[in-house]
């Protein structure tokens, strides 16, 4: 296969294929008053206990990797990309009184003066000889050539303690742009990198630093928060090769996979799952309303780190009023959690797991390494709600009531609020971290968390399991996210959205159901288009559009409310002494949409909200069936829109109208409850 000049799979700066081995240095800052004298047993003076943790240095063919790093690397590839590692056989000790920046010059300078003619690591790899020097790199996403260059393609400093670096347990960055440091017979490097990291056994940054040479800089941060401008005003946790400490899981994703080109040897198709029948590869990279390429809507995913097997659905109607909005895909992936794969946390169950792309498309030509971070959205089995939040025990709350699929956020969101000095405005650095959450008055069991009673780190209600179900009257649903680009800087002042965000939440008719948890560990799903009868209860908010034809259950209701969770930054809104950063809910039924309400059916107005019929819209009230307009909220129906039936349409006393009662083929009746 031959890739464009610039694209994606041919890496960011080092290509994500072939063989590399990382030159190790383990040093420390001798008389660092910083120095915790030993943490996981590596003790001053001495290599770690296991200094081979990290990477393998050689794999055979076929062989199993052992060191924790080359394993990540070498399943997330399926055996594409090597990555190995030797070390320097000695601990370089530099003293704390004598260094001038972060000491990587230095101890790279200790290293290279040593008497010997040739640098040899502990097992036997030689600088000179080009055991470390593989590839040559080039432009950021152009080819790369894989022979020597007299580069060592990357120096590694991991130090027991390096106050000048950071005080925290791990720290750490690797450089994209050569270094021409002389080593031996070596000119310089590709790249070179520094980390403390006091547990030696913390691997997760060097992981994510890595990730950088790969897939871009700060504005590839997804899964966890990091440096870069945001995509939405919350962070979030989830899982991918370039999330953070916040994270809910060091996994890599299947959008890293599709970016890198990734895919499993026996797969004809970057995305695709098995059919049922006969078990035949079946590309699932879908568009909403396509027939589906076998012939049946049901799906096998077997085990995503194993197979690989994955499927995404682009989000409809996201740009019908503008080509500029971003747009969006829903993914699922199944883990099973296996014993050898690198997989998500302890507390984390077996199941399906979702969410949602933003933007972040563009695999090759100019456009490739652009765009914001934070582009992934976990959508989490727990579902969607407002959180009743108390910063003093640092404690959020929810229960079924606060139910909010559409605007809401789930266990993994590091949410947004008006936090601090209560100006009214909220920063990019108002973020609550969770320490327990209380569902329905209940605390959940520690055992059900992955870190401590932390939410957002991952819990055991984060998978789909047997029997569950994304859709329409569920939550969560599988509708558009709303965005609001976030700038870098913490501190600057909050302002309006931008063209490319996203602030419809547009209704579909897509469900996503788990139908049987197999003994092979693979996942049987039914996908459907037209899944738009609303069967629940439901509360909706936000600002939400109706493009296609809805029915509404006999008996069930719909409730449209004031959301409580932020979906701006600024203007806030005073609802009984608290400030809200949400509009009132809206609910617009588009032209050639309708609504059928049977028998005994409730569509609720409250708290401001507000129903708007386009011309040549409908509404069919059956017998018994309710539009019911609280106080303070609005009916508007456009006289070229349908609205009939033998239900009703309540108003209370300060509900406002906007129609004319002779286009309006129902009761209309004023109500003083």
């Amino acid at each position: 296969m031959v890739l464009r000049a610039q694209d994606s799979r041919n890496g960011y700066w080092f290509p994500p294929y072939d063989t590399l081995r990382i030159f190790v240095i383990y040093a420390e800052m001798v008389n660092d008053p910083d120095d915790p004298k030993w943490i996981q047993g590596w003790v001053p003076g001495s290599l770690p206990p296991d200094p081979g943790f990290l990477f393998d240095h050689s794999l055979l063919p076929g062989e199993g990797p052992r060191g924790v790093i080359t394993k990540y690397y070498h399943q997330a590839s399926f055996g594409r990309y090597v990555v190995l590692g030797d070390h320097y056989p000695e601990m370089v000790s530099i003293d704390f009184s004598e260094v001038r920046g972060r000491g990587v010059e230095q101890v790279l300078k200790k290293v290279a003066d040593t008497q010997e003619d040739d640098i040899i690591s502990q097992h036997g790899y030689s600088v000179n000889k080009g055991d470390f020097d593989f590839i040559s790199t080039s432009k950021m996403g152009s080819p790369k050539t894989i022979e020597p260059d007299s580069l060592i393609d990357i120096v590694m400093v991991i130090w027991r303690v390096n106050s000048r670096m950071t005080t925290n347990l791990s720290a750490g960055f690797c450089s994209t742009g050569k270094k021409m440091q002389r080593m031996k017979d070596m000119k310089g490097m590709n790249s070179y990198s520094s980390f403390v990291n006091k547990d030696y056994k913390r691997y997760t940054i060097i992981r994510h630093e890595f990730s950088h040479l790969l897939l871009g800089g700060n504005n590839f941060h997804t899964g966890g928060a990091g440096a870069g401008t945001k995509t939405f005003m919350s962070d979030v946790g989830g899982y991918a090769m370039l999330s953070s400490h916040l994270m809910s899981s060091p996994v890599y994703c299947s959008w890293d996979r599709r970016r890198l080109g990734w895919k499993h040897s026996e797969n004809e198709y970057q995305i695709s799952a098995r059919d049922p029948m006969d078990n035949s590869e079946i590309e699932t990279d879908l568009i909403y309303s396509q027939d589906f390429p076998h012939g049946s809507n049901e799906f096998i995913l077997r085990d995503f780190v194993e197979t690989g097997d994955a499927i995404r659905i682009e989000l409809p109607y996201l740009q019908v009023y503008s080509d500029k909005i971003s747009r969006q895909w829903l993914w699922l992936e199944n883990h099973q959690k296996k014993d050898e794969n690198v997989d998500h946390e302890k507390a984390t169950r077996k199941g399906l797991y979702a969410y949602i792309q933003v933007g972040k498309e563009s695999s090759g030509g100019p456009g490739t390494f652009s765009g914001q971070c934070n582009y992934t959205w976990p959508v989490s089995a727990f579902g969607n709600y407002d959180f009743l939040i108390d910063e003093e025990t640092r404690e959020s709350e929810t229960s079924y009531r606060l139910s909010n699929p559409f605007t809401g956020y789930n266990n993994l969101v590091y949410g947004v609020y008006d936090l601090n000095q209560k100006d009214g405005l909220i920063y990019r650095n108002e973020v609550f971290l969770a320490k327990q959450v209380k569902i329905n008055g209940q605390y959940p069991d520690s055992s059900k968390f992955n870190f401590n009673t932390y939410p957002l780190f991952g819990t055991a209600f984060d998978a789909f399991r047997e029997g569950d179900k994304i859709g329409p009257d569920r939550n969560p649903a599988a509708v558009s996210l709303l965005t609001y680009r976030t700038s870098s800087s913490t501190r600057a002042r909050p302002s309006a959205p931008v063209e490319t965000d996203n602030r419809i939440i547009h209704l579909n008719g897509i469900s996503v159901e788990f139908l049987e948890q197999m003994h092979d560990g693979g996942i049987r799903l039914r996908i459907r288009w037209d899944d738009n009868t609303i069967r629940k209860n439901v509360r909706w908010c936000g600002d939400i559009y109706l493009h296609e034809e809805l029915t509404l259950d006999r008996g069930k209701k719909i409730q449209l409310d004031q959301g409580l969770t932020p979906t701006r930054p600024l203007n806030p809104v005073v609802i009984n002494g608290s400030a809200i950063f949400a509009d009132p809910s809206s609910f617009v039924v588009t032209e050639g949409a309708g609504i059928q309400m049977e028998k005994k059916s409730q569509l609720i107005l409250d708290n401001g909200s507000s129903l708007i019929l386009h011309q040549e819209s409908r509404i069919d009230l059956e017998r018994g069936a309710r539009i019911i307009v609280s106080d303070s909220s609005s009916l508007a129906i456009h006289p070229e829109a349908v609205v009939t039936g033998r239900g009703k349409i309540i108003l209370s006393k300060g509900a406002r109208i906007d129609l004319d009662k002779k286009f309006v083929d129902v009761r209309i009746k004023s109500s003083r409850k």
